[in-house]
């Protein structure tokens, strides 16, 4: 049942090319300030490389967790799974596993190119891309759990924002610091390790809690 929920979202995303499209861009976008704004200094742009892409990640990470279940409520798809799904966690599994291929899959494409306009060496890339993809599935689920939590609201992004923000904190400096760690050549092992633990928290705690969250929701 997994594996065909999981289908069945993937083929919903290629329906609707902009779930596809608006998280790259909007990440894209997002690095390509920072070169405008650091001007000609390479070295500058180069320290505040790591910290570029984690904001950039974690904003794009919030755009696509905010689309995961908008559709779906408003179409009423989401109070007919509710029904009819016996096992409910299933459903919010197969969307975060669908959400992080179409997510992480096309960052990761576009990554070399941004990383010679950060000037991140090329020998950094293969940790770059391991650490954005661990760390864009704890982004991906905690946005998950705050749009769930605010699917019956009017106005849903500032509440949003306010339970999403907080979680992130963890992430951001794990993944800032590794990177940084990474430019310089120091060992990371230990920072892979602590996204890893914090990926298993997280889809141990989140998945739960966000199916309890679906079943409380006063749905269409």
């Amino acid at each position: 049942m997994l594996s065909l929920l999981i289908r069945r979202e993937l083929r919903a995303s290629l329906r609707s090319p902009h779930t596809l499209l608006q998280p790259v861009l909007f990440f894209t976008l997002t690095i390509c300030l920072f070169p405008l704004a650091s001007g000609a200094d390479n070295e500058a742009l180069a320290r505040i490389a790591p910290a570029a892409l984690w904001i950039a990640l974690l904003l794009a990470a919030l755009l696509a967790s905010e689309q995961l279940f908008a559709e779906d409520y408003a179409d009423g798809n989401l109070s007919q799974d509710r029904i009819h799904l016996h096992e409910l966690w299933q459903l919010l599994a197969a969307k975060l596993a669908a959400a992080w291929l179409r997510f992480t899959l096309p960052l990761l494409a576009v990554l070399p190119l941004l990383a010679l306009m950060l000037h991140i060496p090329a020998t950094k890339l293969p940790a770059m891309a391991a650490l954005l993809a661990l760390g864009s599935l704890p982004l991906l689920l905690v946005g998950t759990l705050g749009a769930v939590l605010t699917l019956a609201q009017s106005h849903s992004t500032f509440l949003r924002f306010l339970i999403v923000v907080p979680l992130y904190i963890p992430v951001l400096i794990i993944g800032v610091t590794a990177s940084h760690d990474s430019l310089l050549g120091l060992a990371i092992n230990g920072h892979y390790a602590l996204l890893g633990a914090f990926n298993l928290f997280a889809l141990i705690t989140i998945i739960p809690f966000g199916t309890l969250a679906i079943r409380a929701q006063g749905l269409p």
